[in-house]
């Protein structure tokens, strides 16, 4: 329903605003997976809102900003048996269909995208950015030492989205443009969403994870050179699917300022990326607060 009509004197929140909002707090919980056996595809999308879209396709020209502040917890790197906690700063600024802030399939808090085509149910865009953090340190498991730190690079991508009523399908593909070897990764992933409360809105769905054979092999081979400094044999990461999982999240919409969330994911790698010697847990799991402040 459109958040404008009915009683004129409830106070409830611009769905446009809103959907800007969600975006970049998904990207901000989620973008921290997408070097995780390419997790993340989540912040390629929109509230899923169909008012909320007709609304934005009526309202291009419109400033949108937001500030938020996010803790979350994942795996130190693919496949890692130890996880950390870090708090992620994030910003949203929109005009029209350009956005700056978190990026769908970019892996990125900060960055520049752009949706290209941006109907009542369809959605399709690009954007570039950069990896807020080294994917992996070789302090993060004593396997890893001597291996050196993979560096962080720069990603373009490309994001679709294609909503109606209570049904989202997503997907983007991301690749390495900054020539740090992190190859090309890609999701696939279908939700549903639910709305016990005009302002709380509860999704749940699974993601399909894919990664080409050079990021495949950066993030779970084992060079020659790696082999001899860790006393194990080498291995040849093959392009494949590396990753399924299944997230829950809610979002709350506190005041018409101020949004709430808090999301989880649970995934199993698959293929050469579980049976790579450097995969000491094949189960990656991911827990997100965030707050979200709109002026």
């Amino acid at each position: 329903m459109n958040a404008n009509t009915g009683n004129p004197s409830r106070i409830t929140p611009d769905p446009v605003e809103s959907r800007g909002i969600g975006r970049t707090a998904k990207a901000l919980c989620l973008g921290a997976l997408v070097t995780l056996s390419c997790v993340g595809g989540a912040a390629a999308d929109d509230d899923g809102d169909v008012d909320a879209q007709r609304a934005a396709s009526d309202q291009t020209s419109d400033w949108k900003v937001g500030i938020g502040l996010g803790a979350v917890n994942v795996p130190r790197y693919p496949g890692s048996r130890y996880d950390y906690t870090h708090v992620v700063p994030a910003i949203s600024l929109a005009y029209g269909r350009f956005f700056l802030g978190g990026l769908p399939g970019s892996g990125s808090t900060l960055g520049l995208g752009a949706y290209l085509v941006r109907t009542e149910h369809f959605q399709f865009g690009v954007s570039v950015g950069g990896e807020v953090r080294k994917p992996r340190k070789e302090s993060d498991d004593p396997i890893l030492r001597g291996w050196g730190d993979i560096a962080r690079t720069e990603r373009g991508a490309a994001f679709a989205n294609y909503n109606i009523d209570w049904f989202n399908v997503r997907g983007y593909v991301s690749t390495d443009i900054g020539g740090k070897h992190e190859g090309t990764i890609a999701s696939l992933a279908l939700e549903g969403r639910i709305h016990p409360l005009p302002s709380l809105t509860l999704s749940a769905g699974p993601e399909v994870l894919w990664g080409d054979s050079k990021y495949t092999q950066t993030f779970f081979g084992v060079t020659a050179a790696q082999s001899e400094i860790a006393d194990i044999s080498p291995y040849a990461a093959k392009s494949g699917i590396n990753m399924v999982r299944f997230g829950v999240g809610a979002d709350y919409l506190l005041t018409p300022h101020w949004m709430l969330g808090a999301h989880v994911a649970y995934g199993k790698l698959q293929g050469d990326a579980a049976d790579s010697p450097v995969t000491t847990d094949k189960t990656q799991r991911m827990l997100a607060a965030f707050a979200m402040y709109r002026f």
